[in-house]
């Protein structure tokens, strides 16, 4: 089995893990469905939810009992244990400075840089290219990620339709098509994030309907998603895994080669 490795904001990368492991944190919600992963053979880190199938973690409900993970910790700076004592010399010294013992010749200032300051030169230095390596990594990560949460509403608002659908369907033994008068216009179901609907009948009797996509991103706008009903008994179950609509904007069951959904 793979080793796997995971970026915490605290910790940087933790691994090697196991599936069983990374299982583990996210039911925890130690880690969340953005967080990058990654194990030999992968190009690049990927978010969570890219390799979720592979994972199991799609059947996996997560603690809601448990916190998210923490931020990472506050600012680096002087410790108040340091402030303390830094006080308490002072003090020490103003309290003697009325019968003048402890007083001493004050020394002579030091020139040049102190050692704290070349450090956190140098640390900001090394910081640069890292922070580099680091956006190129997350950036695409979370455009992928807004594009993706906007189509998932699309996919919702779809479900309107759907059960007109699966009305007419069951009050008229057959499929509604685009321009039947008892059906109603199907772009009346349009929303900000559906340019147009279509409906039909496929060659194999079943119905079908097609959403075209606008408003969400170039990569995505004038993608086609088909909803193709299956009848299973007296209900109907929906294969949304049809038209050119990349997977990887997709919700996970909706992806070519998964299960269809009810609805």
């Amino acid at each position: 089995m793979a080793d796997w490795y995971y970026h915490d904001a605290a910790q940087g990368r933790v691994g090697p893990l196991s599936e069983q492991d990374l299982q583990t944190r996210y039911r925890e919600r130690r880690i969340q469905r953005d967080t990058l992963v990654w194990r030999d053979g992968l190009r690049e880190w990927q978010p969570l939810d890219r390799v979720s199938e592979e994972l199991g973690l799609d059947g996996i409900q997560q603690d809601t009992a448990k916190p998210p993970p923490l931020p990472p910790g506050g600012p680096i700076g002087v410790s108040a244990g340091t402030a303390y004592a830094g006080a308490g010399a002072y003090a020490g010294s103003a309290s003697g400075a009325g019968n003048g013992a402890g007083m001493r010749p004050a020394s002579p200032a030091k020139r040049g840089m102190s050692g704290c300051l070349i450090a956190v030169i140098v640390l900001a230095v090394l910081a640069v290219p890292t922070v580099g390596i680091l956006a190129a990594i997350a950036l695409p990560a979370y455009q992928d990620y807004t594009l993706r949460a906007k189509t998932m509403q699309s996919f919702n608002e779809a479900n309107s339709v759907k059960l007109a659908v699966a009305e007419y369907y069951a009050a008229n033994g057959r499929c509604p098509s685009n321009g039947d008068e008892d059906f109603g216009d199907p772009s009346d179901y349009a929303t900000a994030t559906t340019a147009q609907i279509k409906i039909g009948t496929m060659q194999n009797g079943h119905c079908a309907l097609e959403i075209e996509l606008r408003g969400i991103g170039p990569r995505v706008d004038g993608k086609t998603v088909w909803f193709e009903a299956i009848p299973q008994g007296d209900i109907l179950t929906w294969d949304c895994s049809g038209g050119d609509l990349p997977a990887i904007y997709r919700p996970g069951t909706c992806r070519p080669g998964t299960s269809i959904s009810n609805g």
